[in-house]
C-alpha cells in the first residue's frame, strides 16, 4: 500500500492550490488552497499565504477579511461550490467567469497527456476510422496524426470530411467544432478512468479495512449499530467501483459514433456526458478524502497497515469513512445503469 507522500498531487480532486492557474489577482489568495472536507464543503487553507493568518478557515468569512476585486470573489464564490476540484470540474465550474485564453490555461499537462494515451486510442479509433476511410495510414503516435492532412491522404481525408458534414447538414468548416468537443469528452473520460483505476487498490484495501471492523466479533454489542452501518459504506463502495468500470467499459462505444453522427445524437452526447463526468468526479473525490485519511491514519512509512486498537478503528470509522455518505446517492444513481448512448 503506498504512503501518503506517494499521492500524485494532480491527481487530488479534494485539493486546489489556487495557484495552479493564474485565476486571482489577490497574491494572498493565490498562495492558499481551497480544500474539500469529509462533507465536500469547501474551506481555505491559509498557511501559504503571508499576512493573513494560518489554518484552515471558512472561505467566505476569509474572503471578507483580504482585500478582493469583484472579479476574484465570484471566481472563488464559484470554486468554494465546485464539488470536487479536478481539471475539468473546475473549467466547467469557471467557464463563464473566464476569458478563453485563461479556461484553454486549464488542461492537463502535456506529460500526463502522454499518460491517458492507451485511452484515448480505445476511445478514438472509430473517429479515426472514418476520418481515414479510403487511404492506407496507420495512426501511431501523435505525430502521425498531425501529418492527416498533410501528402497523398490530404484529399481523401477532405472528401471524409465533407461527408460528415454533409450528414449533419453543417458546412464543413463547422466540423471542427463537433470534432473539438467530442475529443474533450474523450480526454475527460479517459481522465476520470485513469485517476480511478489507479485509485482501486486503495480503495478496496479501505473497504477491506471496514469488513474487518464489521466481522470483528462481538463490535456490534461494545458499538450498536456500527454492523448496519459498515454495510452501508461497503454496498456504496462497491457500487461506486461496480458503476464505474462498467461506465468505462461501455463508453468505448464512442468508437462508433460517427458511423450514424447527426446533430441531435451529438446534443445527446453532450449532455450525457456532462451528467456523467461531474458525477464520477464527485465519486472519486468523496472516495479520495478517506483513503487519504486513512493512509495518513494507518500506513507507516514503509507502505504498511497499521491495525490500530478497536476503539481507534471505530472511532476513525464513524469521524471520517462513514460521514455524509448520503452525498453520494445522487451521483450513484446518475451511474448506475449509465450508458452512452450512440
Amino acid at each position: 500500500m503506498p504512503t501518503p507522500s506517494t499521492m500524485d498531487d494532480g491527481d487530488l480532486f479534494f485539493e486546489l492550490p489556487l495557484n495552479r492557474w493564474p485565476l486571482f489577482e489577490n497574491q494572498s489568495l493565490a498562495k492558499s488552497k481551497l480544500v474539500l472536507r469529509y462533507d465536500l464543503v469547501a474551506q481555505l487553507d491559509m498557511f501559504n499565504a503571508e499576512g493573513t493568518g494560518l489554518g484552515l478557515r471558512d472561505p467566505y468569512s476569509a474572503a471578507r477579511e483580504i482585500r478582493m476585486t469583484p472579479r476574484d470573489r465570484k471566481r472563488l464564490a464559484a470554486l468554494i461550490d465546485a464539488g470536487s476540484y479536478d481539471v475539468y470540474s473546475t473549467r466547467a465550474a469557471l467557464s463563464t467567469l473566464l476569458s478563453d485564453e485563461e479556461l484553454n490555461a486549464i488542461r492537463i499537462p502535456e506529460d500526463d497527456q502522454a499518460k491517458l494515451q492507451i485511452y484515448l486510442n480505445a476511445y478514438s479509433r472509430g473517429l479515426l476510422a472514418v476520418l481515414l476511410d479510403g487511404t492506407d495510414i496507420a495512426i501511431t503516435s501523435r505525430s502521425s496524426l498531425a501529418s492527416v492532412l498533410q501528402g497523398e491522404a490530404r484529399e481523401q481525408v477532405l472528401v471524409n470530411v465533407q461527408n460528415i458534414a454533409k450528414r449533419l447538414g453543417i458546412v464543413p468548416g463547422d466540423l471542427v467544432f463537433y470534432i473539438s468537443r467530442l475529443a474533450e469528452m474523450i480526454l475527460a473520460i479517459s481522465y476520470f478512468r485513469r485517476v480511478f483505476e489507479l485509485m482501486i487498490p486503495n480503495m478496496q484495501a479501505l473497504l477491506k479495512f471496514v469488513k474487518k471492523l464489521h466481522d470483528t466479533q462481538g463490535v456490534d454489542m461494545r458499538f450498536p449499530g456500527l454492523k448496519r452501518d459498515t454495510d452501508a459504506v461497503i454496498g456504496r463502495g462497491r457500487d461506486t467501483m461496480v458503476f464505474l468500470k462498467q461506465y468505462f467499459r461501455h463508453f468505448t462505444r464512442v468508437e462508433d459514433f460517427f458511423e450514424t453522427i447527426t446533430p441531435e445524437k451529438f446534443q445527446r452526447l453532450s449532455i450525457a456526458v456532462n451528467v456523467h463526468y461531474r458525477a464520477i468526479g464527485l465519486l472519486i473525490c468523496f472516495w479520495q478524502i478517506r483513503i487519504d485519511q486513512w493512509r495518513r491514519k494507518f500506513a507507516n512509512v514503509k507502505g504498511e497497515a497499521r491495525t490500530g486498537t478497536l476503539e481507534q478503528r471505530y472511532n476513525f470509522f464513524k469521524e471520517v469513512i462513514d460521514v455524509c455518505q448520503d452525498r453520494l446517492t445522487e451521483p450513484l444513481e446518475h451511474m448506475r445503469g449509465a450508458e452512452i448512448h450512440i
